[in-house]
């Protein structure tokens, strides 16, 4: 759930993002992704390339947010520096597919933009806010200024969309942006270039005038500041939006697109049946909802890697209190081998040996499971076959030693005969552990 802006370190968040904390980006995610599909559907208007630009916004501060200066500040500048050069970038690669989607209503919807934002203003006009200094400016350059911000097109086409001359249009922002850098305390930096900055976030330069500006923000840390500085002024208009809801599966493509080198293809394979399930769950009953929350957990590894560490807490916790008629001599957790988190066996000796399995592991009619005990001197000697996904009791005599391995392998059956020499693929070992 979103935090109150003031309250929520971007800051914070994107150094941990950029140690690699997936729990950081979500806590960004939860904090800023709602604003941002509602941001990309009101200038594209288009839900597909409006989440696409929310995957890649996400994908970009992933994997770019160690090169953010926590010196400059402005952390939420940052992150929508990113946003909207990007959105940007959608806009201009596909002019003719949203062209054609828009089909003339971009006007209307512009200017229903603009009414909204003036909704709820009355809360905003505290002395120098931004608010306040906004509405000191004719009704006419205000909805120049928010149309531009708003607006995916050219600085003509926004024009001929609020008819006016483009003339008129550049005057007005050029107007709103010396009035707002006078008056708002945040812009009160000396710079030469202040307000040729501010135009520049907007999108109202030319080309010549953007590789300029692209040229100032590269040399000069301060200039860098300040675009920070305006990009979160502009960030006003955007919380007078009502705000998207963000679907579930948009989170799980973000996790996709982020997927890092020591994710494996079992990571991969749980995240498209996230994706499946998320995009397949639309019914909003209780019931619907249970049942999407057990198939999540269903699919969840870390959902499965947690049960098996609850339920080895609960192993120890029981042979520590010693709940039994014969008093825990010896005993062992068996990790698999391919999986070190897993823990698929317990093994405790009193008066009997019990082989506990924790996971469901069952062979096939030609191999079966079989214990192994390896002494300090390296001699391994055959114990038993486990018995399929129960445990296996036995009266066994040998003394176990403190530091003994037991291991679990995968052996060809023998007309229920133990096999004495190990020749299959050791799934399951541990360390024997004394409990006297």
């Amino acid at each position: 759930m979103a935090q109150d802006k003031q309250l929520f370190n971007y800051s914070k968040e994107l150094k941990s993002i950029a140690k690699g904390s997936k729990k950081s980006l979500q806590s960004l995610y939860q904090q800023e992704a709602g604003n941002m599909l509602t941001f990309a559907f009101k200038t594209l208007q288009h839900y597909k390339f409006a989440e696409e630009a929310v995957i890649e916004t996400f994908t970009l501060i992933w994997n770019n947010a160690k090169y953010y200066d926590e010196s400059m500040g402005y952390a939420r500048g940052w992150i929508y520096t990113i946003f909207r050069y990007h959105l940007h970038n959608i806009t201009q690669k596909n002019y003719i597919a949203l062209k054609e989607n828009l089909k003339g209503n971009t006007s209307t919807f512009l200017g229903e933009i603009c009414t909204n934002l003036y909704v709820g203003v009355d809360n905003f006009k505290e002395h120098g806010s931004f608010y306040q200094i906004l509405e000191e400016l004719p009704e006419d350059i205000q909805r120049s200024l928010m149309t531009t911000y708003f607006s995916g097109e050219s600085l003509a086409d926004t024009a001929t969309l609020l008819n006016i001359s483009l003339g008129k249009l550049k005057e007005d922002i050029r107007t709103s942006i010396r009035y707002l850098a006078q008056k708002r305390q945040p812009l009160n930096i000396k710079h030469d270039h202040t307000c040729f900055i501010g135009e520049f976030v907007l999108g109202s330069l030319n080309t010549q005038e953007q590789q300029k500006a692209n040229d100032l923000l590269a040399n000069d840390p301060v200039a860098e500041q300040i675009s920070l500085i305006w990009e979160e002024e502009f960030l006003h208009f955007l919380s007078q939006l009502i705000i998207e809801k963000t679907p579930e599966s948009l989170w799980v493509r973000i996790k996709q697109a982020t997927i890092t080198e020591k994710d494996t293809s079992t990571d991969m394979a749980e995240l498209e049946d996230e994706l499946a399930l998320s995009q397949a769950e639309n019914n909003p009953s209780f019931l619907h909802k249970a049942t999407y929350f057990t198939k999540k957990c269903w699919i969840s590894r870390n959902f499965w890697r947690g049960t098996s560490f609850a339920l080895l807490g609960l192993m120890v916790a029981l042979l520590i209190i010693r709940p039994f008629e014969y008093p825990i001599k010896i005993a062992a957790v068996l990790n698999a081998t391919l999986q070190p988190n897993q823990v698929g066996y317990t093994v405790k000796q009193d008066k009997q040996l019990t082989i506990t399995p924790l996971i469901h592991q069952s062979a096939n009619d030609q191999l079966g499971l079989q214990l192994w005990h390896r002494d300090a001197q390296g001699m391994l000697h055959p114990i038993t076959i486990l018995a399929d996904n129960k445990p296996t009791i036995l009266d066994y005599q040998s003394q176990f030693k403190v530091g003994d391995l037991l291991l679990i392998s995968l052996e060809p059956k023998q007309s229920g005969q133990i096999s004495h020499q190990l020749t299959g693929q050791i799934l399951y070992q541990g360390t024997l552990v004394s409990f006297e």
